[in-house]
């Protein structure tokens, strides 16, 4: 009786230890999605939902930050429980669980002698564009690069950022990033550099999950909790508050011809 009294108290302190284990949340520096600040440590949008699903699970939280591949790797091998924002795609899906929180836009950027002269596609014929690599943002341009023959040339640089400030000071024509991210970077560097209108592609931003650490049934409890998160406008007010879109409905992106 005592011994199997002993075995019941080592299981119910694994188990304790287990769900006590805290939950371990990466993002790459990204605003205003998930971003270093000067003032609070950590913020963005994906950091306050987050937060508040760590309320939800009554979890302690870890916050890390890591490039976007090394976060997915951290995210496959169980190194990190959640991470955030992620583009989705046919294979992050197979690989991981994500739930869309935002719709944005990847589109062109340059400054005002360069995108007033481009009204289509066809316009960026000859161009040097930076993009960050590798990335959805990469594949994005890639199809678009395909669609004009190839006639521009892709610049692989390791952050959006490298790509603004390389078209800032004419190194490239153009850069090519998520809209968010560069308005906001735009805004606070006081840059000249101007969007182009219309080209581009949409992009849906989600949060992902382990599944190596959260398996199905605690994921489905996660979407309860995003889904009164979503009726109760928290949502919709943590996206307006970053000036962000919050996701309804998303359709994969098409390439379509400006000059059908």
């Amino acid at each position: 009786m005592k011994r199997w009294t002993a075995l019941t108290a080592l299981i119910f302190i694994a188990l304790s230890s287990v769900n006590a284990r805290a939950l371990v949340v990466v993002g790459q520096n990204y605003e205003p999605y998930y971003f270093h600040d000067g003032t609070s440590g950590i913020n963005g949008a994906c950091y306050e939902i987050v937060q508040r699903l760590c309320s939800f699970e009554k979890a302690h939280c870890k916050f890390k930050f890591a490039p976007v591949r090394r976060f997915m790797a951290m995210l496959k091998t169980g190194e990190a429980d959640v991470g955030c924002p992620l583009g989705r795609s046919a294979p992050r899906e197979t690989a991981f669980h994500m739930h869309t929180l935002f719709r944005g836009r990847y589109a062109f950027f340059g400054l005002p002698e360069a995108t007033h002269k481009i009204k289509s596609y066809t316009d960026l014929n000859g161009l040097k564009v930076g993009v960050l690599s590798p990335a959805m943002t990469e594949i994005s341009l890639q199809r678009i690069h395909e669609f004009t023959d190839k006639s521009f040339t892709i610049e692989p640089e390791k952050t959006i950022f490298n790509s603004l400030l390389k078209a800032e000071k004419k190194n490239y024509a153009l850069a090519y990033g998520n809209r968010d991210v560069a308005l906001r970077w735009i805004e606070k560097t006081r840059s000249k550099l101007r969007e182009v209108p219309e080209l581009g592609e949409p992009v849906a931003y989600s949060i992902a999950f382990s599944k190596k650490n959260i398996d199905e049934k605690r994921f489905q409890k996660i979407q309860q909790y995003l889904s009164v998160l979503h009726k109760d406008g928290t949502l919709e007010q943590i996206a307006r508050k970053y000036r962000l879109t919050p996701a309804e409905h998303f359709s994969y992106p098409q390439v379509t011809d400006p000059n059908p």
